[in-house]
């Protein structure tokens, strides 16, 4: 064994492409197909048959040498007190457990262990979502990994798109291979989220498709070792480096179970280690009843929790188990899931991922025939929190990553979990399959635009179809966890592509990528005198919003409006903190036009010169800005591309970026965990400087596909007034905006065709 935080050996960066998503990372739950490691050949889908077949075969050989070389496990080593601590645990007037019982009142302790094991292979209780008993191994029908259970075999682990080898399969709970690693920054979650042991499901899969052994072995060796080398703490230890923060206890005990019941009959699975697995499943469940949190990781140590007691019902402890896990998350639906449906976290992907959680219970109890322990209400109570993933969901079907978040496949979503509660919903169907059934929301009798005035965001849509025009405008608080400092942050999708974005925040490491992508920087709303929103982070619960945001909302069949404020200060205390104001306007003119308008003013009596910067960041590396009006587009050649108009060009400056890294970081997508993690992109910046109220009125112009981006679709603009201006454009249409004399007044556009 390596010494924890010591490096064992080589670490690698893998490759992937993201799905769907995870936590506490989500954890982040995601769903990925782990690429080959770097040691095996790629397969070129251009090449000839012969090469291919020639390159998969070696892979089938390299995969075969892989497995023969796996490692026999440790010796199993259970102690007497642990068998006492165990047998005293267990209700033993339980029907079956007679055997159990007499050799447990005659002092035999190894035959009371022996007795439980035959107990478990021969039960008929229905205690997971399938029963080994009736399960047929090898099932040639089963998909699994084949790459990914042979490297958990020989202790090729990858947490975090980071790969790391365990020789002989020896791992250390303990060990971090990104802590001092020459060019890859450090990230304690690659640690945690090793001891959430994701691999042991491809471990299960392995052998349920093909009955091979060595698969079993491995997870005999790994679950000794961690049950040996990982005893449960006394206390609460989240904490870094701990094998034992709660999010991983219930992870586990979420986890660990298809690996269980997958290997129950396997005949390299001893007694022995049939006692360990339910001796640590007894010190998750009481760990977990003892110790538990708040937000999402509340959610999965309550469905840990219930999982424990549900597995193992002889345990004297597992009804309360349940009914406790139960009826805790049921009165936390209220709390975490505000009226509107959003999480209070503000992050779509742990809102979807707390929603897991929260249905895992429901969903055990109804496979284990426990149904009626799910407490009147808990169900029906959570049909808010799938009308926030329709009602939020982007053009492609996903969600914006605002805060912590990441990529969301929505119509799967509602296939998994929406429609087996609310089956009825036609537009639920509609979403689940794409549009092939069911009805879409806007037919349903609900609008296209939406406003959740608890989370504060504000949705602007010309409709439903994969190429509609998209926006949201985030005018909400903080939220409870998982934070970034963007208010007034807005993100678009242009017929369809998204190309005003919010990147998510990336990986959960220590560098300065993550400080970037968490801050405001990096974010489409407005810095003052260099300096991001600094609001307040101490205080989780006092940022989020127990009634609706104070922002102002319409919604019309001919156009959205809606009006926001940031107000508590720019910059941190030391070396020096900036008052202002920052009101943004977004007036939505259907289908196709977007206004937005930035107020800024400094405090009441500061008549000192400021410079506020604008920020858009576009998904995109070619652009151009055509000199004469300041505009800049986005000109990427078969795809919708997006027009940025200044109307207001005098003392405005404009300057773009692309990759850059010094004097700071601009123009780049910081991805969550995925190879390579920063990808270039285009920063757009809107400077202006002076003393007294500045404004940015700028149109976003979404352009088709089929437009030409060298084409200015605005022929000229007027300014009638101080506060009026007229917009020509190309197809003969005239937009005439009203700004109003002061920031709080209504933006007032009207528009006439041809």
């Amino acid at each position: 064994m390596v010494a924890p935080g010591s490096p064992s050996t080589a670490t690698t960066a893998t490759s992937s492409t993201s799905t769907g998503t995870s936590g506490g990372k989500h954890s982040t739950p995601t769903e990925q197909r782990r690429p080959l490691p770097p040691t095996l050949p790629q397969t070129d889908n251009r090449q000839p048959f012969p090469m291919r077949f020639c390159i998969f075969a070696a892979f089938l050989l390299v995969t075969r040498m892989l497995l023969a070389a796996a490692p026999e496990p440790p010796p199993v080593s259970v102690t007497d007190a642990q068998r006492r601590e165990f047998f005293a645990a267990l209700d033993l007037d339980q029907p079956g457990l007679d055997p159990v019982r007499q050799a447990v009142r005659s002092g035999d302790l190894p035959a009371a262990q022996s007795a439980f094991a035959t107990w478990l292979r021969e039960r008929r209780i229905t205690t997971w979502r399938f029963d080994p008993r009736s399960a047929s191994v090898p099932d040639a029908a089963l998909r699994f990994d084949r790459q990914a259970a042979a490297d958990a075999v020989r202790g090729r682990i990858v947490v975090v798109e980071i790969a790391h080898d365990f020789p002989g399969n020896d791992i250390d709970w303990h060990h971090n291979p990104t802590r001092n690693a020459p060019g890859i920054a450090y990230n304690p979650e690659w640690q945690w989220q090793l001891c959430r042991m994701t691999f042991w499901h491809d471990l299960a899969a392995a052998w349920r498709a093909t009955g091979d052994e060595r698969y079993a072995r491995a997870w005999v060796a790994q679950l000794r070792s961690f049950v040996s080398r990982c005893p449960v703490p006394g206390d609460a230890a989240n904490k870094h480096g701990s094998a034992w923060r709660t999010i991983e206890a219930g992870i586990r005990m979420n986890r660990w179970p298809e690996a269980f019941h997958s290997f129950l009959l396997s005949p390299d699975v001893t007694d022995e280690d049939l006692f360990l697995y339910a001796y640590s499943t007894l010190q998750h469940g009481r760990y977990l009843r003892a110790h538990s949190t708040s937000a999402n990781w509340l959610t999965i140590e309550m469905s840990g929790l219930y999982a424990a007691g549900t597995i193992f019902p002889e345990f004297k402890e597992a009804g309360e188990w349940r009914h406790y896990a139960a009826a805790r998350l049921h009165e936390e639906i209220t709390v975490q899931f505000l009226p509107d449906g959003a999480h209070y976290e503000y992050t779509p992907g742990y809102h979807n991922g707390a929603l897991t959680s929260v249905l895992a219970i429901p969903n055990l109890a109804k496979a284990t025939g426990r149904l009626g322990e799910i407490p009147p209400g808990y169900i029906t109570a959570l049909e808010r929190a799938f009308d926030y993933n329709l009602r939020l969901m982007t053009p492609d079907r996903s969600l914006p990553r605002f805060n912590d978040s990441w990529p969301v496949d929505v119509p799967r979503v509602f296939r998994r979990q929406a429609l087996t509660y609310f089956s009825s919903r036609p537009d639920y169907q509609w979403i689940a399959s794409d549009g092939a059934r069911g009805v879409p929301p806007t037919a349903a009798g609900s609008s296209a635009s939406h406003a959740f005035h608890y989370a504060g965001y504000y949705v602007m849509r010309s409709g439903w179809e994969r190429d509609a025009n998209y926006a949201v405008l985030d005018a909400g608080q903080l939220g409870y966890g998982h934070v970034h400092q963007d208010k007034l942050n807005l993100v678009l999708w242009a017929y369809g592509r998204e190309i005003l974005f919010d990147s998510g925040g990336g990986s959960y490491e220590r560098s300065k990528w993550r400080a970037y992508a968490t801050d405001t920087f990096s974010h489409n709303t407005v810095l003052m005198d260099g300096k991001p929103q600094r609001r307040q982070t101490s205080n989780r619960e006092a940022n989020v919003s127990r009634s609706p945001v104070d922002a102002r909302w319409q919604s019309t069949p001919e156009h959205d409006y809606v009006t926001g404020v940031y107000d508590e200060g720019y910059g941190d205390e030391k070396p020096g903190r900036v008052r202002g104001v920052h009101t943004r306007r977004v007036r939505f003119q259907k289908p196709d036009i977007f206004v937005v308008v930035d107020t800024l003013q400094p405090e009441a009596g500061d008549t000192a010169g400021h410079t506020w910067q604008a920020r858009w960041h576009l998904l995109s590396t070619a652009t151009r800005t055509d000199a004469a009006t300041q505009a800049t587009f986005t000109t990427d050649a078969g795809q919708p591309n997006l027009a940025i108009i200044p109307l207001r060009t005098t003392g405005l400056d404009v300057q773009s970026a692309v990759a850059r890294t010094e004097p700071e970081i601009l123009g780049w997508h910081v991805r969550k965990d995925q190879t390579p993690q920063t990808l270039p992109a285009t920063t757009l910046l809107h400077t202006r400087r002076g003393s007294g109220e500045q404004t940015f009125i700028t149109l976003l112009l979404p352009l088709p596909k089929d437009a030409n981006p060298a084409v200015n679709p605005v022929t000229g603009v007027e300014h009638l007034s101080p506060v009026v201006s007229r917009v020509t454009f190309a197809d003969g249409r005239l937009l005439t905006i009203d700004t109003g004399a002061a920031s709080d007044a209504p933006l007032t556009v009207s528009e006439s065709r041809p």
